[in-house]
């Protein structure tokens, strides 16, 4: 073969990859980036659900915003499920429906150890909250909490987190994400073929027995997050998690602040009595591990009773169909007993 030939031949394979690339990107591709994150993990798309975002007109201070001349009724502490964006955002819904003055802090570490900057660096001397709200996802707890004491002389820089600006991974006609995204979608298409329950290596689908979700097409269907399986083979040390939180919890009583405790249910966990096929896994002990506690000196707020108690209501969305996060429904529903401890019953 000729070197032009040759070139001619390179060239038109090059287009051709180019045309099949865009046609998948702009074809099907690319809707799962602006969809949930396990929609994005699991190459799958889904229809748009008919409950509606909502969108707060009032923000929290986040703690890279504060002025330190400031007072606060309540610091939030957690990790992506109290920082979401706006209907998704933990803090800004206390800030919306029930008037309180709300700091968000965020750091480089788990909850726990973000908590400590605070207080070693003296901010909740300065702000003098009523209570600071700590939050973990389920799946997170024992790794962050169960594993050793979290030692308050660990966590002493107050480096705020900054939340960047992503880039714009969507921009151009060939956008910098186009190769990667349709290679892991095909990847994904592959692997779930060879095994059914699985939409990546990242993501399982499952069927309900009730309609959960209001994504026309798709409403007894549960997708979910790996990790939201962790239990089977990392199971929890409540008495070190008891220990950790009750040792901040006297830290903050010394200084007149309540501790309140969440872990955000996981997925999985939260629709586990309604999968059809449990595959013969048992019920994730956590929350019922942490109902027997008889010696906690802070407050817990069972996130799974009160929202299983929403599903046996019929409650729809109360997670997002795509997504591992809960919606603006499971955060007003968990938002509406944690403020009895703030108010007092």
């Amino acid at each position: 073969m000729s070197a032009r030939k040759y070139v001619l031949s390179l060239t038109a394979v090059l287009y051709l990859f180019m045309i099949l690339s865009l046609a998948l990107w702009y074809g099907e591709v690319k809707a799962g980036f602006t969809q949930g994150d396990l929609q994005r993990m699991g190459s799958f798309t889904y229809s748009k659900p008919l409950t509606e975002e909502i969108h707060y007109p009032k923000h929290h201070t986040e703690f890279s915003d504060c002025t330190g001349s400031e007072s606060f009724d309540v610091i939030t502490v957690g990790d992506s499920f109290m920082n979401g964006t706006d209907g998704g955002s933990f803090p800004d819904c206390l800030t919306n429906e029930y008037g309180l003055r709300v700091l968000n802090a965020r750091f480089v570490n788990h909850s726990l150890g973000d908590l400590y900057i605070l207080l070693n660096s003296g901010i909740l001397d300065e702000v003098r909250p009523k209570a600071v709200i700590l939050e973990s996802v389920e799946r997170e707890v024992q790794i962050r909490l169960g594993e050793q004491i979290v030692k308050v002389s660990d966590y002493t820089e107050a480096v705020p987190f900054m939340a960047q600006g992503a880039p714009n991974i969507l921009r151009g006609i060939f956008p910098p994400v186009m190769i990667q995204a349709n290679l892991k979608y095909i990847f994904s298409k592959v692997y779930h073929f060879f095994k059914p329950e699985k939409l990546s290596p990242e993501v399982y689908i499952t069927e309900l027995d009730r309609p959960f979700f209001t994504n026309p097409g798709q409403e007894r269907t549960l997708i979910h997050y790996y990790e939201d399986l962790d239990y089977l083979t990392a199971p929890l040390n409540i008495g070190m998690v008891n220990q950790n939180l009750n040792n901040a919890a006297r830290l903050l009583k010394a200084k007149g602040i309540t501790l309140i405790f969440f872990a955000a249910a996981d997925k999985y966990d939260l629709y586990y009595p309604y999968i059809k096929d449990k595959k013969a896994r048992p019920q994730n002990p956590f929350f019922p591990a942490f109902r027997q506690v008889t010696d906690r000196e802070y407050i817990f707020v069972d996130t799974m009773k009160i929202l299983r108690e929403a599903l046996e209501r019929g409650e729809q969305d109360i997670y997002w169909f795509g997504d591992t996060h809960w919606s603006h429904k499971g955060i007003k529903l968990v938002c509406d007993e944690l403020v009895k401890y703030i108010h007092g019953r």
